[in-house]
């Protein structure tokens, strides 16, 4: 089922992610309009509604797949009785972003069997972040809850990545996620690492984590960008963005509201094509981000 947006027609997701506090510093940054307020207990619930027994008509399609992120999401008291709701309402996969500020006193057994995936971040560079998004890691294992990684493509990370992914593939998370930084709101002046210094961090670094057994993906860069690491590449599901100030039937769409990306007409004859995003067109007309070729021509 489709719906129509300002950038063309796009198929209506089954999912939904509810930024349910204020702040959500940390996490992978781009275009998303920072709301005014946290959401309440109720007003989370009355979404859960809205996007499940609220969208169970012809002309619409209800959610399956439920995200909860926002600042201390993982702390936050009503977390358990929140991911309870969702699955009397019908949500098969909930996931939780955890950050970095939940990390020091995270308990894996509050959300033990109501939330299906919590990612975690692992961010290399100064502190002793690896170590507590590594321990976080392993108290989702021990409590039997699948666990992604998730480290944001910087600078700093990536002049530390390989050590960062061992540690990772010591604490065995389910899966590891790569992700290059979005641009933000169409920023043309952030920094952010050059491409082939990004694929040069990141050989080793997947070396680690597929020979200890863990899925591998990488997000936000181009398949012929990657190299031998092109088959790691995937397309990002859509989804429903609801926060305090776009509830319910004023939800936004993440594709393309929150984020967009582009594709040239080169990318038609890519055999990745189906398995690729594309790439950020602010990036593309900076010097060091080369145009995008088609693979397998």
């Amino acid at each position: 089922m489709l719906t129509w947006t300002d950038a063309g027609a796009v198929e209506r997701p089954t999912r939904v992610q509810i930024r349910v506090q204020r702040a959500y510093p940390g996490r992978v940054r781009a275009g998303a309009p920072v709301p005014t307020r946290s959401m309440s207990t109720a007003e989370i619930e009355e979404n859960l509604v809205f996007f499940t027994a609220g969208m169970s008509g012809p002309r619409s399609t209800p959610c399956t797949h439920l995200v909860l992120s926002g600042v201390g999401v993982a702390g936050r008291d009503d977390t358990p009785e929140i991911l309870t709701r969702a699955r009397e309402l019908g949500f098969t996969q909930t996931v939780l972003h955890a950050g970095g500020e939940d990390l020091d006193h995270f308990d894996a057994k509050r959300v033990a069997g109501l939330a299906d995936v919590v990612v975690v971040p692992v961010q290399p560079g100064p502190g002793g972040a690896v170590n507590l998004g590594t321990r976080a890691i392993a108290t989702c294992r021990a409590e039997g809850i699948d666990v992604v990684a998730n480290t944001v493509l910087s600078e700093a990370a990536i002049r530390s990545l390989r050590p960062a992914a061992r540690a990772m593939a010591r604490a065995l998370p389910t899966a590891a996620t790569f992700t290059y930084p979005f641009p933000i709101g169409g920023n043309r002046t952030s920094e952010v690492p050059r491409p082939a210094a990004v694929v040069a961090a990141l050989g080793p670094a997947i070396g680690e984590l597929e020979r200890a057994g863990v899925r591998v993906a990488v997000r936000g860069l181009p398949a012929c960008y990657l190299g031998r690491l092109a088959h790691l590449a995937g397309r990002s599901a859509n989804r429903w963005y609801v926060d305090a100030d776009h509830q319910r039937g004023e939800a936004i769409l993440f594709f393309p509201a929150v984020a967009r990306f582009h594709k040239g007409d080169a990318c038609r004859f890519c055999t990745l094509d189906g398995d690729c995003d594309g790439f950020f067109a602010t990036y593309l007309r900076r010097s060091g981000f080369p145009p995008l070729e088609p693979i397998g021509q």
